[in-house]
């Protein structure tokens, strides 16, 4: 039996588990246009991840979203 290898990144960078736990992340939406600046974003910690998705925690609800690695970046 194989174990899964769940190879997600943020900005080209490998999440590894436990280190990035709580690690801080942005969402940037589309219309955003990468600017991490813009007033739409919303500033998280990473919980948990899979081959879904980056479980984040999000400050502004404080409510955990399920979310694409492409939508976020560090900090």
């Amino acid at each position: 039996m194989t174990s899964l290898v769940i190879r997600t990144r943020i900005d080209n960078r490998l999440i590894k588990w436990p280190r990035d736990y709580l690690s801080p992340v942005t969402y940037v939406p589309v219309h955003a246009e990468g600017n991490a600046g813009h007033p739409d974003c919303e500033q998280g910690v990473i919980i948990s991840f899979n081959d879904l998705g980056i479980k984040v925690l999000y400050c502004k609800g404080r409510t955990v979203q399920l979310t694409s690695p492409d939508s976020l970046v560090w900090g």
